[in-house]
Order: C-alpha cells, then structure tokens, then sequence
C-alpha cells in the first residue's frame, strides 16, 4: 500500500463521510481527522478491498470521486498529490508531469525560491529541469545528488569509463531522451490540454498566500503547450 496514495484517499473518504457523500456503510467504521484507530482498520480494508467502496478508492483517489461525487476535494494531480503544497508552479508541474510525480522536475523548489509570477519564465525552469532530471536517471543516479552531478561531473565520469561520445554531448542526448518520452506518452493517450486541477488546489493558502487562479491557469495553457513542441521538435 502507499503511503501518500493511502493517505489522500483516506482523507478525500474521511472529508466525503463529514459532507455526507458516503455513510459508515461504505467506510465501515468512522473516520475523522485525528482520530488514528479508523485509519488503522480503514488502511486493511482498503489494501483489502473489502466492499465496493474500498474497492473503488483502491483503484485511485479520483475514481471514487467520479462515482460517489466529490471530485472538487480530491487531492489528485495525475494520481495523489506528493506532499507539497507549495503553490502553482508545483501543481501544474505534478498534474501534467511525464509520471505525474514530484520527481518530474522542481516545481515545489520553484515556488520556494521565488514570488514572481511569470508564466514564461516557470515554463521554462520546468522544461529544463526535467530535460536535467531525465539524463540523471537514465544514468541511475539519485535526485537527491542532483547538484552534486553537474553536468560537468557527469562528463568526467563518462570519458573516464569511456564514453566520450556521450560525455561530450550531454545537452544534446537529454534533449533527445525528454522528446522520446513524450513523444511516446502522447501517442498512448495523454492530452495535457485536458488535463484539469481539483478545486482544492484553488483554495490553498500557504506562506506566500492564497493561489492565483488566474496565473494558474495560465501556466497550465503554456506548460501543456511546451509539452506538445517537445512532441514534434
């Protein structure tokens, strides 16, 4: 079971229960915010399985909002949101992200690090960092040593194994990784115009204040189009 997905889902069924969406009939036992013993018991029912309700919030967060409602206060980004709520740049970039994770590129370090609000310039950071990210894992290093394997690092330990082809064009290769992935995610079926963000998100304040719908929207619409350049570049 896992345990950020576990997590969202209980607390979508437990935010469902208090609005009266379900009864205890479909949670089997009670479940409320601070209340640690029905998640105890809620977790074995959900690895379990063990009524229809379960069943569908074991499939994922969102499909149990589509059939009980409750689609507004589902904390789903592609699948279960990681545990950031650091603002736009982090919400578009897990929503419309290659694996709908926070591994896909820094969103959250972005809204972190700066309070300006530039479509353009977000865009950017997202696309670059991933085209980073997607050289680093191909050579199966860990995102945590990210700013220790700069590319120049990365080019020393290549030539000294004998790569020079590769360590030589570093930019090229990640540029040409990130096109193939996306080009493949694309022809299996995934729009990211389509792609929609829970009301939720909207309703998140944090250290830098509330959400701006607007300029969320608006780095989706850019975010979603630079994916589909990558598509055809």
């Amino acid at each position: 079971l896992d345990v950020i997905s576990g997590g969202v889902a209980l607390a979508w069924a437990t935010e469902a229960l208090e609005k009266g969406i379900v009864s205890e009939k479909e949670t089997i036992v009670p479940l409320r915010f601070g209340y640690a013993e029905g998640y105890k018991e809620a977790m074995v029912h959900l690895a379990m399985g063990t009524n229809e309700f379960y069943q569908s919030l074991s499939k994922g967060t969102m499909v149990a909002a589509e059939r009980y409602q409750g689609k507004d206060f589902a904390c789903v980004l592609g699948q279960e949101m990681s545990g950031y709520a650091t603002g736009e740049t982090f919400f578009i970039s897990q929503a419309l992200g290659f694996r709908h994770s926070h591994l896909d590129s820094a969103g959250y370090s972005y809204d972190q690090k700066t309070e300006e609000k530039n479509v353009m310039k977000a865009a950017d950071f997202m696309v670059k960092d991933e085209r980073g990210r997607v050289f680093l894992t191909s050579m199966l290093a860990c995102l945590f040593a990210r700013g220790v394997y700069t590319d120049e690092l990365l080019a020393r330990c290549l030539n000294s194994v004998g790569y020079s082809d590769l360590a030589g064009n570093i930019e090229g290769i990640s540029s040409h990784i990130q096109r193939l992935r996306w080009r493949t995610r694309i022809a299996t079926g995934f729009d990211p115009k389509s792609v929609s963000i829970s009301k939720r998100f909207t309703e998140v304040v944090n250290w830098k204040g509330a959400i701006d719908v607007e300029y969320l929207n608006k780095l989706k619409s850019e975010y979603a189009k630079r994916i589909i350049d990558l598509t055809v570049a």
